[in-house]
Parts: structure tokens; C-alpha cells; sequence
């Protein structure tokens, strides 16, 4: 038998994001009221950020959403 797949709403809501001990003006990633990752804008830039430290670059926001995304479903 086939799985359904299960819909999840993931909502993106403006934050300030710590890095390296700085706020910044970013993005945070929830699902329910559980936080799965936060987004920061560094030099044109948007940063994927995780436990405080930048995890990598995205071009553009929708790209750091998706690479969020993806990590949060690899680990539960």
C-alpha cells in the first residue's frame, strides 16, 4: 500500500537572527511552534544559520527556505 502524503505548514516570519553574537534582520523557519531553522541577510546575501553560526550562502531567499527545508527532513 501506498503512504498519503502528510501536509505540513511551514510559516516564514520576520525575526532577528544571532550570529556570532550579533542581531540581524533575517528570517525564521516554524513548523507549528517548533523552529526549524533561521535565515539572515549578510551582504546581500542570505545565510542559513544553525545554533548561532552561518551554515552556508544562498543566492537568493527561496534557495536558503529550500536547503532548510531539506535538512529538517533529512533528520526527523
Amino acid at each position: 500500500m501506498r503512504k498519503k502524503d502528510k501536509k505540513i505548514e511551514i510559516q516564514i516570519s520576520d525575526a532577528q537572527v544571532e550570529v556570532n553574537g550579533a542581531q540581524l534582520p533575517g528570517y525564521q523557519l516554524t513548523i507549528g511552534k517548533k523552529v526549524i531553522g533561521e535565515i539572515a541577510e549578510i551582504d546581500e546575501k542570505y545565510a542559513a544559520v544553525k545554533n548561532g553560526d552561518v551554515a552556508d550562502f544562498h543566492k537568493n531567499l527561496e534557495v536558503a527556505v529550500e536547503a532548510i527545508i531539506e535538512a529538517y527532513n533529512l533528520n526527523n
